[in-house]
């Protein structure tokens, strides 16, 4: 019987002007959401400011594609506005973690 290995788990975040809570709040939140699923945490991510260049995300994005070859990968953010708030921009993104052979997904909302 082969055993089940657990997704490996990167942690995403950024500041958003106007945000209320802290990005450390979200990442806590995300991070004790993988512990309880079992999931491993490879690490976070957080983006500081209103980088247009989206740095951290590449160096996140790289590592998932390293990091992630033989097993699930996943982006894990507290809410899709965490990746843009502009859909099109959201879907980019998203598509550049599929495309690394990972997916994103969000925490349920009652959790943040």
């Amino acid at each position: 019987m082969s055993k089940v290995v657990p997704p490996l788990v990167f942690v995403y975040d950024r500041e958003i002007s106007g945000d209320t809570d802290s990005p450390e709040s979200r990442v806590r939140a995300c991070r004790d959401y993988a512990k309880r699923m079992g999931w491993e945490v490879a690490g976070q991510w957080l983006e500081r400011g209103d980088s247009e260049n989206r740095l951290v995300w590449r160096g996140m994005v790289a590592a998932m594609e390293f990091q992630g070859k033989d097993r699930t990968s996943v982006c894990l953010v507290a809410a899709w506005r965490r990746l843009s708030t502009d859909p099109n921009d959201r879907d980019t993104l998203r598509l550049s973690v599929l495309e690394a052979g990972g997916v994103c997904i969000t925490i349920p909302p009652c959790v943040v």
